[in-house]
């Protein structure tokens, strides 16, 4: 009895001991990574929001937004096949943009691609076309949902 619970909470210790892949998007490069335990897992060509350069500072401005994020939930089905929403806005911005009389905007995901045009596959990389997302095929995004759990760390670089 002794010897199963003690197995059972080295068990149970380990699977929280497991490390969170974080995810680096790399907008100047347009690459997103996915890091666990310092070695690179994943790497996926990306497209941006349709003004790239600069931060996201209010909605509609397309721009894709610069910091640090969680991963806060997946939606296993939407209008671009799946996707991972990002923390965005955080309260200072929130904060910044009421300083400003602007909406920082909200909604900002990782997605894929809408089913009738998946068949671009890395094509849809030569474009900025989202409105501030980051987009990647749907295969990388079935990737995506199945190594990245919720309250993974996102970081967006310029």
């Amino acid at each position: 009895m002794f010897i199963t619970l003690l197995s059972n909470l080295l068990l149970v210790a380990n699977l929280y001991s497991e490390s969170k892949p974080t995810i680096y998007v790399y907008k100047s490069e347009k690459i997103l990574k996915v890091v666990k335990e310092d070695k690179i897992i994943l790497e996926i060509p990306i497209s941006l929001g349709f003004e790239p350069k600069g931060h996201k500072l209010e909605e509609g401005d397309g721009k894709t937004p610069e910091g640090t994020y969680i991963i806060d939930y997946q939606i296993p089905e939407w209008d671009y096949y799946k996707a991972l929403h990002i923390s965005y806005p955080t309260k200072d911005q929130v904060e910044a943009a009421k300083k400003i009389n602007k909406n920082p905007g909200s909604g900002i995901l990782i997605h894929g691609m809408k089913y009738y045009w998946n068949w671009f596959g890395h094509l849809h990389t030569y474009l900025n076309w989202t409105h501030g997302c980051i987009a990647v095929n749907n295969e990388e995004m079935d990737i995506l949902f199945k190594i990245i759990p919720n309250g993974s760390k996102i970081v967006i670089e310029p």
